[in-house]
């Protein structure tokens, strides 16, 4: 078929020779050479690849791990080059039993192929593989069960990404990156700190676009934020899956918001002590905040908040009080949160979302000259007097510095205190009397 299009094309160019300039014509037969040339290349990978199948794809020669569907060969994206391109070996006569060596060298995808410049897009080339926390593994300490490139990629299947049926196309590459990340004797083996991250991913936010929402341009898979060929361990620093700027990617407007407030400025210097989106939002199973299992959710973000605001030694570092979730929780909105009160205000209530900054900042929610418009939003309390608006808010009524709020706990414990001392003396001695009384 190829053959019989280059000598069509050769009789236009014999046709049209007297009407075209001279180097015109000279570009045309170098086309015709080359694809000549490639028609030859093909018909000796096609032979090669012939006499390879002739076994591999007869399963009372071949059979398990070594028997090749020749359908899906030919149909995959590697069906015009010749085994003998990735299989390194020397084919033998075909009057012997076996046509090469039964160990063969070990494939090396980047040996010929796949040498895409690493700048064109970190982490797309195959060349960033053998720095990654698979390709170490495998390379440098022989993990055999380490992802390879045909664990991701399958073998003689190879589809192209753009494939809807390929494992590595956009929708496929969480069940793919399961088969090992969810395999218990891999995640005990190495230690892995996350057990089920694809049951996970399947009720995050950005499962279920995918799955549910069908919005595969959209939907954050496994690769965008962990990387493609240049996955690092958990461990590693300047990891691509903790760092904000990852997000950011698709949450632009909230990470431009983040980056300057309090913690996305010191997290984007390399400051380790701050929160990330991930120690906000969870890893995996990211929800909405409107579900009431959502860390971020009105029940659970003040919890959230507090697993580094009640760190005493994180506070203390940064002069920040360390008495905030205490005093919160004793507070009215905290006591209100406690029987389940939607409406009370929390920690993102006051101080906001992504966009919290120091109280010390002018365009900080909890600077003492934005406190009353924060107190008055729409669903708090609107109409509240500048006054009430600027007083204290975070008091512990267990310390002196608290003022008036102490001084009266201490009134109602005193008076609590000498009533039950005035309750006993009053009742035991009629305890003993009536006791007494029934003796007799």
């Amino acid at each position: 078929m190829l053959l019989a299009k280059c000598f069509m094309q050769m009789k236009i160019l014999l046709a049209l020779s007297s009407l075209l300039e001279k180097r015109k014509c000279i570009y045309l037969f170098l086309s015709f050479i080359i694809c000549i040339g490639s028609i030859s290349a093909k018909e000796k990978s096609v032979s090669i690849n012939q006499k390879c199948l002739s076994c591999h794809s007869t399963e009372s020669i071949c059979d398990g791990k070594f028997k090749i569907n020749e359908e899906e060969f030919y149909s995959s994206a590697h069906s015009s080059i010749k085994c003998t391109d990735c299989h390194l070996v020397s084919l033998r006569g075909s009057d012997e039993k076996m046509s090469h060596k039964k160990i063969m060298p070990e494939i090396d995808c980047t040996a010929k192929c796949h040498q895409q410049n690493k700048q064109i897009k970190p982490g797309l080339s195959p060349l960033y593989y053998p720095d990654s926390v698979h390709g170490r593994a495998y390379l440098e300490r022989g993990a055999q069960d380490a992802a390879k490139c045909w664990d991701c990629h399958t073998k003689h299947n190879i589809k192209r990404q753009s494939d809807l049926d390929s494992t590595v196309n956009k929708r496929n590459i969480p069940l793919t990156c399961s088969n090992c990340h969810e395999d218990m004797s891999v995640i005990l083996k190495y230690n892995i700190h996350c057990e089920k991250p694809y049951q996970d991913y399947l009720q995050s936010v950005h499962g279920k676009a995918l799955y549910k929402a069908g919005l595969l341009s959209l939907a954050a898979v496994c690769t965008d934020c962990h990387g493609i060929h240049d996955i690092k361990g958990v461990g590693e620093p300047s990891l691509i899956a903790k760092n904000p700027k990852t997000c950011g990617k698709c949450h632009i407007l909230i990470f431009n918001a983040y980056k300057e407030s309090i913690h996305g400025g010191e997290a984007l210097n390399g400051n380790p002590d701050v929160p990330l989106c991930v120690d906000c939002h969870n890893e995996h199973k990211i929800i909405f905040p409107s579900d009431e299992e959502a860390p971020t959710s009105w029940k659970n973000v003040n919890d959230t908040c507090s697993a580094c605001h009640a760190r005493i030694e994180i506070m203390q570092k940064y002069g920040v009080p360390d008495d905030r979730r205490e005093s919160y929780i004793q507070s009215l909105h905290g006591i209100a949160i406690g029987y389940g009160y939607e409406a009370a205000a929390n920690c993102t209530s006051c101080h906001g979302f992504h966009d919290i900054r120091p109280a010390s900042d002018p365009s900080s929610r909890v600077n003492p000259a934005n406190l009353a418009k924060t107190c008055r939003q729409e669903n708090c309390h609107p109409g509240m007097p500048d006054k009430i608006s600027n007083s204290r808010i975070h008091i512990d009524i267990n310390q002196k510095k608290s003022g008036a709020s102490y001084y009266i706990q201490q009134i109602f414990l005193w008076i609590v205190f000498i009533t039950a001392v005035i309750t006993v003396i009053w009742f035991v001695p009629g305890f003993i009397k009536k006791i007494k009384y029934l003796k007799r």
